[in-house]
């Protein structure tokens, strides 16, 4: 123990020593924290466990800091590590434990699952030699089972409906991709809808793909970015630069200990002129936000929605020697007309900064722009049309749609709190999958068919069946929104996510002003 605390103290004073040699403060400072383990080590009562309490030590100096920097676990930093890279090794598949049962929700095309023939709505029973069924498990068991070394293999013991007996595949784990994009479809004539969840490394050539998916410069493009809380700043730039022209200001940072450092667009976008909309809402932040404020700043688009989260400082990660991490608030973003994307914070006082973003909704501003208020000092102008703009926390758009919360019922709540609604489509499709695909020629049709009332009614039973009732009221404010969502549920099941978002967007009034927008856009 005395070794390991040994090796710790002078691996932490390894990491400090160029910052030791600037300042006697900072060498004393230093020189306290590692006396104190050695007096820990030598003096107290019980065996500790240095490595935990170096972490609960970095924990609680970071927590007096900004609500950005923050300390990741090990675990914590290879699994932000895994969902910015865009891939990671395994057999393709996206999966929900249902009713303690492993369900296949999705299987990625040309993953290895695909390619031994896994379908949706199969039953994973058993992985290699360790039982599911019946036993007590996790999402996190669950991917560590099916994730491995590239070119390893496993099995797995599958129960399909309409099959007696339970087969066992063999996969041979490969790189799968973790697409960004994860729909892009081709909205009204010439206008393409692209949908960005997070900005990782491959999202750049995702959306110049989505761009370029007609084959032909698209007479106009909505970038929806709701719900995005950002990723990369890389990838945000390079997914910028493609809507700007050479020599425009994409945004820049500065911090006390790092000089202004601008960036500017090449000039090799692919969509520089062309109409432009860009969906945003009050989940939409960091990378978002700056690509946002610049398509602003220069006038070159519209943005449409809600007022966005204001996460506008810049982190860099530093890495530890067990694998855990340090990411770091290094400086500010700021838009091209020199707006500061943050949202005010005190150091020290994380849960008062998120609880704020929380009474912005009971302020009103989700649902009328005259709630906000803005700080007249963070006036700003817009770049080519001069047009009024405000900085000091996060990006105000062009067009303001309020939130939707007319349906919200107890009912609606509970239904989606536990996730009732996914249980049921998946019992209902598991049976009818083949049938519904034969039924419907499109998600257009599905939403257009008469007959989700029925099938509503079967929603209700199943509910109440899991000791969750709807009175007549809550049927009345929420039933259209749950066909509406159940009838999305369905088209994933038969088609893909590019049919889901179809039927979601089909009632959405954010998305319903967006297109008349482009649509707007593409007249003049």
């Amino acid at each position: 123990m005395k070794k390991s605390a040994a090796v710790l103290i002078a691996c932490a004073l390894s990491l400090m020593m160029p910052s030791v040699a600037s300042a006697q403060a900072s060498r004393e400072q230093f020189s306290k924290i590692a006396t104190t383990l050695l007096f820990l080590q030598d003096y107290y009562i019980d065996t500790l466990d240095f490595n935990k309490l170096a972490d609960i030590a970095v924990e609680a100096m970071v927590a007096t800091l900004d609500p950005h920097t923050v300390f990741l676990s090990k675990q914590a930093a290879e699994e932000a590590d895994e969902t910015m890279s865009g891939e990671f090794d395994g057999v393709g598949i996206e999966f929900a434990i249902i009713k303690d049962t492993l369900t296949v929700q999705d299987v990625i095309a040309g993953g290895p699952a695909s390619k031994v023939g896994l379908r949706v709505g199969d039953k994973i029973l058993k992985v290699d030699t360790v039982q599911l069924a019946g036993t007590k498990f996790t999402n996190n068991k669950v991917r560590s089972l099916l994730r491995g070394k590239r070119g390893s293999k496993v099995d797995v013991d599958i129960m399909r409906r309409g099959v007696p007996e339970v087969r066992t595949y063999t996969m041979t784990r490969d790189r799968i991709p973790m697409e960004s994009v994860v729909a892009a479809y081709e909205a009204a004539p010439g206008v393409v809808y692209i949908k960005l969840n997070r900005f990782a490394q491959t999202s750049g050539r995702e959306v110049f793909d989505a761009i370029r998916m007609l084959g032909k410069e698209p007479a106009g493009v909505i970038l929806d970015l709701r719900g995005n809380g950002g990723g990369l700043l890389a990838s945000g730039l390079t997914i910028t630069n493609l809507f700007l022209s050479k020599g425009q200001l994409l945004m820049y940072t500065e911090g006390a200990r790092s000089a202004r450092r601008d960036e500017v667009a090449t000039g090799n976008g692919i969509y520089q002129k062309g109409p432009l909309v860009v969906m945003v809402d009050e989940n939409s932040a960091s990378a978002s936000e700056i690509l946002a404020g610049a398509i602003q700043d220069w006038d070159r688009g519209t943005i449409v929605g809600r007022r966005t989260f204001g996460k506008g400082l810049v982190q860099r990660e530093m890495g530890y020697n067990d694998g855990s991490a340090l990411r770091i608030t290094t400086a500010r973003y700021h838009t091209p007309s020199g707006r500061a994307i943050q949202s005010p914070y005190e150091e020290g006082k994380s849960e008062e900064y998120y609880q704020e973003h929380n009474e912005r909704y009971a302020r009103g501003e989700s649902f009328s722009a005259d709630s906000i208020s803005f700080d007249e000092s963070q006036k700003f102008k817009t770049l080519v049309k001069g047009r009024t703009v405000y900085g000091g926390g996060g990006i105000m758009p062009d067009i303001f749609v309020p939130r939707d919360t007319s349906y919200l019922s107890s009912f609606y709540t509970q239904v989606a709190a536990r996730s009732l609604l996914q249980d049921f489509v998946n019992d209902y499709m598991d049976a009818r999958r083949d049938q519904m695909a034969k039924k419907f020629s499109s998600w257009k049709a599905m939403v257009d068919d008469p007959a989700s009332d029925a099938v509503f009614d079967e929603v209700l039973e199943y509910a109440k069946g899991r000791g969750v009732t709807a009175s007549e009221e809550d049927v009345d404010k929420s039933s259209g929104e749950i066909k509406l969502a159940m009838k999305a549920l369905m088209a994933r099941s038969i088609w893909d996510d590019n049919a889901y978002y179809q039927v979601i967007n089909s009632g959405s009034e954010d998305y319903r002003v967006a297109l008349e927008e482009a649509l707007a856009l593409k007249a003049r």
